[in-house]
């Protein structure tokens, strides 16, 4: 080893690839050089100011292998749940595509028995796409929870947003197909999302975004019935309020079941008993 002096410099060329072997082998391979030249450099600076800071460099090089031992243990662990969550969200997206699959073969073997369904090319992207959206988003949300009541409460405000942007996509809530007054329900859709987002998810924030989800529906149908939507033959009043309660009662249910699920997690912090 170069720049060793005499003894001390064997004793040090000894030690060094006695800690090296501490390292694994490609981090030796790529740093061993400079970290070669870096140690002696210290034993020399340190051998200079005597026997105590000597001592004192061999306890910090043991802390150092110790650090870096738990280190490459946490970067170990983080690796593994990295593939493992990766893993996770493939099989997710495999089995919600495979699903997206088996429904759309039912509209498929539909208009094989009747002319009443006719879906081209762009009905099935645009389901397919829809679908497949909605399922993955259940599947990566409903992951947050622990409990049955925050699965059952995304399932049902997913399940809510997808009849209702099929609804307005496929026939109109309001008026005709088309109708500009159904872009209301974009913003019903928008409180949903942006109070998911501030929520972060968690069931207490869930609880108030999907109760303002409810209260934006019904202020569509008070809308609508003060523009006078409900004269037109395709809207009366009984169909405005039917329909637009029927997604209230959605976004309230599922406004209730955060909130069950939020008092069904135990508080951070607590321990468990026993």
């Amino acid at each position: 080893m170069s720049g060793a002096r005499g003894e001390d410099g064997s004793i040090s060329e000894r030690v060094y690839r006695l800690l090296m072997r501490a390292y694994p082998k490609e981090f030796r391979e790529m740093y061993g050089r400079q970290m070669e030249q870096a140690f002696l450099d210290l034993c020399r600076e340190e051998t200079r100011r005597g026997g105590v800071g000597l001592a004192r460099f061999w306890v910090r090089v043991g802390l150092d292998l110790a650090s870096s031992a738990i280190v490459e243990r946490r970067c170990a662990e983080a690796k593994e749940i990295a593939v493992k969550d990766y893993k996770m969200a493939y099989r997710s997206a495999v089995r919600v595509a495979l699903a997206t699959a088996f429904i759309l073969l039912l509209p498929l073997l539909a208009m094989q028995i009747t002319d009443e369904v006719v879906w081209d090319l762009a009905d099935f992207a645009f389901a397919g796409a829809l679908l497949f959206g909605i399922g993955l988003t259940y599947e990566l949300v409903a992951r947050k929870g622990s409990n049955i009541a925050y699965r059952s409460a995304v399932g049902v405000a997913l399940a809510a947003a997808f009849i209702l942007v099929w609804l307005v996509l496929a026939v109109g809530v309001i008026g005709r197909t088309g109708d500009l007054a159904d872009l209301m329900y974009i913003g019903v859709l928008a409180v949903g999302i942006i109070g998911a987002i501030i929520a972060r998810f968690q069931p207490h924030g869930m609880a108030r975004a999907l109760f303002a989800t409810a209260l934006a529906q019904a202020l569509v149908a008070v809308i609508a019935l003060i523009a006078g939507k409900h004269q037109s033959p395709i809207s009366s009043v009984f169909e405005l309020l039917g329909l637009d309660g029927f997604f209230v009662a959605l976004f309230l249910g599922s406004a209730w079941l955060f909130r069950y699920s939020a008092r069904e997690q135990p508080p951070a912090g607590a321990r468990p008993e026993g």
